[in-house]
């Protein structure tokens, strides 16, 4: 006989229970339809799917388990967005398959994660679609290769590459940078820790990109050439090799890195290239490297004409000796950036403000994450209530056989609830070192009120946690004394 509890749920409409499982992974949704007749089918047309091979025990198992997720949905259904993560090395045709059924499906987000391996390559031809408005490729450990000429993505906007390495040739100097043509429509565009190697410069050239951010990247000696008509909004950090810019509509520009005293001439020459900058930000130590090499400076025009608004802040904190350091820039320097617009406001940040802010705007990241972790392990520690019933082994026996398979499924759940135990109490751990180091300031008592309430619930799940971990552990000791009294 159904619940109480479950009339209620089964009483909502489809489209909001679809809303509510696609916040689950596709594994938690699929538990859902033993709840009743009502959710046998439900979370077969769910918009989202969320596939992971570390809900399985191995990768050929993940394969079949991925085959059939996809076979059983309502093919009629369109798909919103996909998220495919895995560790270890995938067949070509696993990725294929699901690249190929999101794509048949007018799938308009895409997230594919390669949790740790090698170096992976997708072929070309699975990147074509019409409707894919937001793509990321995530590598990890390993970087991503991917094939580049024939990609076909008329409808993306969106993209963001990490861990992705590009090739340059002598005999196709164009290929990689050229490929972001293959998305015409593509006006946001990130890479981080992005690889450029090869013997020729790299050109990123798109008509119609608007946003820019190019972060931990490396790919000295080769230069990278930006040429971007419609380019508004730039961010370099942190990248090791030279950055040269075509943007005549470039207006707001954030640029840092650690240079040495001999990069001074490649740092003016970038400045050169952005005339028309008028929101500009720089981290502090490109402004030393300046001040060290004040005569290169000092009868040169100011590059920036129509600049309004200048922010200098530092960003290397990493000893307390850098982090009492005094910031100071010579008149020259000052000059040189400023004189061609005189009305710019200027801010200049000092690296105890940087550490205080830094550690506020990480402490209210972590509680935001950690809110939204707590919110999903509620959903999911309520389908495994549901769902993980005590059976009558006696009525509803298993095969010795089968008791293997069925231990390495319990096992993989308890562990990643104890993972997800630890995850918990180490947010908690950090958020109270963080607020130990902020000072009295509105920003920390917002913290600070909001903090209790999600420390109690985070216990309460950890609570759950710890039950449904005694009750996998009680269900295989349970089938094992069973077999052990026939």
């Amino acid at each position: 006989m159904e619940t109480e509890g479950c009339d209620r749920l089964s009483s909502l409409p489809d489209d909001l229970i679809n809303e509510i499982l696609s916040y689950n992974d596709t594994k938690h949704a699929i538990k859902t339809s033993i709840l009743s007749r009502r959710w046998k089918n439900t979370w077969k047309s769910i918009k989202h799917l969320s596939l992971s091979s570390d809900d399985v025990t191995s990768l050929p198992k993940f394969s079949e388990c991925v085959t059939r997720v996809l076979s059983s949905r309502n093919n009629e259904t369109d798909l919103s967005s996909v998220r495919f993560s895995f560790r270890g090395e995938v067949s070509q045709s696993l990725v294929g398959s699901i690249m190929d059924y999101a794509f048949s499906h007018n799938v308009q987000k895409m997230t594919i994660m390669s949790l740790r391996g090698r170096k992976i390559e997708f072929p070309a031809s699975l990147f074509i679609s019409e409707t894919l408005k937001d793509l990321s490729l995530i590598g990890s450990y390993g970087y991503i290769k991917i094939t580049l000429s024939t990609w076909n993505l008329v409808g993306l906007t969106t993209m963001h590459l990490h861990h992705v390495i590009f090739s340059t040739t002598t005999e196709n100097p164009d290929e990689c940078g050229g490929f972001f043509s293959t998305c015409p429509n593509l006006k946001n565009l990130t890479l981080t820790y992005c690889l450029i190697n090869g013997s020729n410069d790299f050109t990123l050239s798109h008509s119609q990109l608007s946003n820019l951010r190019i972060e931990n990247g490396e790919w000295y000696p080769v230069v990278v050439n930006v040429v971007t008509p419609q380019l508004k909004d730039l961010i370099v950090v942190n990248c090791r090799g030279e950055v040269m810019v075509s943007a005549p509509e470039l207006s707001s520009l954030t640029y840092e890195c650690h240079p040495d005293e001999a990069h001074a001439p490649k740092i003016i020459d970038f400045f050169q290239q952005c005339r028309n900058v008028q929101f500009l930000m720089l981290g502090l130590e490109i402004v030393e490297v300046l001040a060290s090499n004040v005569q290169l400076v000092s009868y040169l025009p100011s590059p920036f004409v129509k600049l309004k608004c200048f922010k200098i802040y530092p960003t290397d904190l990493r000893s307390e000796e850098v982090g009492q350091k005094k910031i100071n820039m010579p008149t020259e320097v000052k000059n040189y950036l400023l004189h061609a617009s005189p009305t710019a406001t200027v801010t200049i940040v000092s690296r105890q403000e940087v550490q205080v802010l830094q550690n506020a705007e990480l402490a209210q990241k972590l509680m935001s994450e950690l809110q939204m972790l707590v919110e999903h392990e509620k959903v999911s520690c309520e389908t495994f209530r549901r769902t993980h019933t005590d059976v009558d082994v006696s009525k509803e026996p298993v095969r010795m056989s089968c008791i293997p398979e069925f231990w390495n499924e319990q096992f993989v759940e308890i562990i990643q609830c104890e993972d997800t135990i630890g995850e918990i109490m180490l947010m908690l751990a950090h958020i109270q070192d963080l607020l130990k180091l902020l000072p009295a300031s509105s920003e920390k008592d917002k913290i600070e009120t909001r903090y209790p309430s999600l420390h109690a619930e985070a216990s309460c799940v950890i609570k759950l946690l710890f039950t449904n971990i005694s009750a996998l552990n009680s269900a295989f000791l349970n089938l094992m004394s069973h077999h052990m009294r026939l």
